[in-house]
């Protein structure tokens, strides 16, 4: 009997004892993994390794991507994929990295990010490839003088969404061949677009397109058509028209609206910093994990809307005009309140659609952990990757019942509340 017993245990303790080896390798392999052309900073934020020239150019990323990724073990869990952040300060840095040989090296996911100095560099060569001529000095010290020295809160604010597209795609989704190129395709995750969009706002503490919502608040889509939707396409050559931000082109744009230039630590109004892990208003009186507007509260309101339990719909309707009935007009901002950040371009009906949609996901995700309190908006991300509509959820006696039918004149109430921080540029703005 003891053989026998022994014989099934020797088995189990040897594929034990593989296991352990093998996460011992993959951890030193990681360790000593090293990059041409860059320095190596490990584990300067838990799960994400930096290679840069110095030290220098990974602190601005520090801590808004250390605030990021708490924010999303906050939604997920500690057990997040590790990741890689390039960050190229010359266009050599930038053509040495490639993305297979990083992946082999034990990480989840990568991601490149480009200095103002590579981005210069990047178009003057542009300029000499086009022009077939050397650049005049005049020329030269214009373009210089209409470049920063220093990492701007947009571009790092573009590198945290990144960031959170990438742990998101990656932890959710165990067989997704990665590519950065794809990081900000919502349909490779597995829950409905708005929640995508969502949680990387909530993770990158910036409301997409907050300034465009609340301009064009009466156009939206209703928010039953929101929860069950497919994000709006749109090609792109009109998306890198309005791409920014500090990510190289290998899918490291923008990530597909536009960063209100929130700070880094949270999602905030008028007064430029917050908790972490926390949204507050002037008035300073949110709990920790929580969102609020410049009145530090929710407004009464009333909403309702047929239920749809569909994970991507058909054509969406709109309120009050829209796109069908031309309320969006030419697609220049400013309309109601004046153009923001300087010249304007038209936009098409698709993007002015996906400026609406990306706005209303990241404010209604952000409404919810206000209202019904982060556990609960765990628990719905963790029923909708169950095939559980996000209808079937809200309803529930225990989350919203049948008050729900008063949510959406109050997410819009709210959204009202809430402050563009100043600098804050509308989707095509040049």
């Amino acid at each position: 009997m003891g053989d026998r017993v022994s014989n099934m245990v020797r088995p189990i303790i040897a594929v034990v004892i593989l296991l352990v080896a093998f996460n011992a390798a993959l951890v030193g392999a990681q360790e000593s993994v090293s990059f041409k052309n860059f320095n190596s900073f490990k584990q300067v934020v838990p799960g994400v390794d930096f290679y840069a020239s110095n030290r220098q150019e990974v602190t601005p990323y520090e801590k808004p991507v250390a605030d990021g990724i708490s924010r999303l073990k906050s939604l997920l869990g500690d057990n997040l994929p590790k990741g890689a952040i390039f960050i190229c300060s010359t266009l050599a840095q930038k053509d040495s990295v490639f993305e297979p040989k990083v992946l082999k090296s034990g990480y989840s996911w990568t991601l490149t990010a480009i200095t103002p100095q590579a981005r210069m560099q990047e178009q003057l060569a542009r300029m000499k490839s086009q022009m077939g001529t050397q650049i005049s000095p005049e020329m030269l010290d214009r373009i210089k003088s209409r470049m920063s020295d220093t990492t701007s809160q947009t571009a790092v604010n573009a590198v945290v969404q990144q960031v959170a597209y990438a742990v998101l795609q990656t932890s959710l989704n165990k067989e997704l061949q990665y590519r950065s190129s794809r990081v900000d395709d919502v349909k490779k995750s597995p829950l409905p677009d708005w929640l995508d969009i969502g949680i990387v706002a909530y993770a990158s503490g910036v409301m997409t397109n907050l300034s465009y919502l609340q301009q064009h608040v009466d156009e939206t889509f209703p928010l039953d058509d929101v929860l069950s939707m497919s994000r709006p396409f749109v090609g792109s050559s009109a998306a890198d028209q309005g791409r920014g931000g500090g990510m190289g082109r290998g899918g490291n744009g923008n990530s597909g609206g536009s960063p209100e230039g929130m700070p880094a630590g949270g999602f905030s109004a008028d007064t430029g910093g917050m908790p972490a892990g926390g949204f507050g208003g002037n008035t300073g009186g949110m709990p920790a994990g929580g969102f609020g507007g410049n009145t530090g509260g929710m407004p009464a309101g009333g909403f309702g809307g047929a239920p749809d339990s569909g994970r991507s719909g058909g054509t969406p309707s709109v309120r009050s005009g829209g796109a069908s009935g031309g309320g969006r007009g030419s697609g220049n901002f400013g309309a109601s309140g004046g153009q923001r950040g300087g010249m304007q371009r038209n936009l098409s009906k698709d993007e002015q659609d996906r400026n609406l949609f990306d706005g209303q996901a990241s404010t209604f995700f952000a409404y919810l952990v206000d209202k019904i309190g982060l556990e609960k908006v765990k628990k719905l991300i963790k029923e909708v990757q169950e095939d559980k509509s996000c209808y079937e959820y809200l309803t529930q006696a225990d989350v919203f019942g049948n008050g729900y039918a008063k949510v959406e004149d109050d997410w819009t109430s709210w959204v009202k509340t809430l402050q563009a921080p100043p600098g804050s540029r509308n989707p095509g703005s040049f």
